[in-house]
């Protein structure tokens, strides 16, 4: 079977850590996808609100295998 790949970049948030905000852009991917192969870290960033809490941000770009239409069981 000849497996595509395809590329969509998303954004994940967390209130604690760089790696709580990737695991939820997983956690969020798993849901609707298989075969998910790489998670590309493309931009990181803290936000800071006016009472002083952070919010971590993560920008990835998530790779994942693509049935071919002729293999669909439509």
């Amino acid at each position: 079977m000849l497996k595509h790949t395809k590329s969509n970049e998303l954004i994940g948030t967390s209130p604690r850590a760089f790696e709580d905000a990737l695991q939820a852009i997983l956690t969020r991917a798993n849901q609707t996808l298989r075969g998910v192969r790489r998670l590309d870290v493309i931009a990181k960033e803290i936000e800071v609100n006016a009472a002083g809490e952070l919010t971590y941000r993560v920008r990835a770009r998530l790779c994942f295998d693509v049935t071919p239409p002729d293999e669909l069981h439509l």
